[in-house]
C-alpha cells in the first residue's frame, strides 16, 4: 500500500506539464530538484521487476530510460528552470509530457510544444496541442486543400 501511494505521489510529481505564460515562455510547473527527485524514484521503480511497471516491455523501459537520460542531460548541472533557457526548457517539457504519456498509455494525449511563425510577425509563437488535436488540424487543412483543388 506505501509503494503504491509513494510511485503514484512520484507520477503526480511526474506529471509537469508546459504552461504559457503571457510573454510566450514554457513554464515549468516544477523546479529542478521535484524533477530530478521524480526521475530517481521512477529509476528506482522501472529496475524492479514486480513494481508497478511490470507490465511494461523491455521496448517500453528501454524508451523510458533514454527519456530519463536525456532530462538528466538537460538539467545536469542546473539549479533552476531559469539556468536551462528557453529551447532547453521547450525540450524538457516535451520530454516530461511524452514521459508522462507513455506512463498513462495514452499517446494520443501527450503535448508537443513547437515555435510557430505567425504571419506578419517576426517573432515566433509558442503553439502547444495534442497529438489527437494535431491529427485533427491536418486532417481539416487536407480537407480544405482539395476543396480549393476541386
Amino acid at each position: 500500500m506505501r509503494k503504491s501511494v509513494f510511485l503514484s505521489a512520484c507520477l503526480s510529481v511526474l506529471m509537469a506539464h508546459a504552461a504559457l505564460a503571457s510573454d510566450d515562455r514554457i513554464q515549468l510547473s516544477q523546479e529542478l530538484p521535484e524533477i530530478r527527485a521524480a526521475q530517481d524514484a521512477l529509476k528506482d521503480a522501472l529496475d524492479k521487476k514486480d513494481g508497478p511497471y511490470a507490465r511494461y516491455s523491455d521496448s517500453q523501459r528501454k524508451t523510458l530510460r533514454e527519456q530519463q537520460s536525456s532530462i538528466y542531460g538537460l538539467i545536469d548541472g542546473k539549479q533552476s528552470v531559469d539556468d536551462l533557457g528557453e529551447d532547453n526548457r521547450l525540450r524538457l517539457a516535451n520530454l516530461l509530457m511524452a514521459q508522462k504519456a507513455q506512463l498513462e498509455q495514452s499517446p494520443e494525449d501527450r503535448t508537443i510544444c513547437q515555435r510557430v511563425k505567425v504571419l506578419g510577425s517576426n517573432r515566433p509563437k509558442m503553439q502547444c496541442m495534442s497529438e489527437a488535436q494535431r491529427e485533427r488540424q491536418r486532417e481539416e487543412q487536407r480537407n480544405q486543400g482539395l476543396k480549393f483543388q476541386q
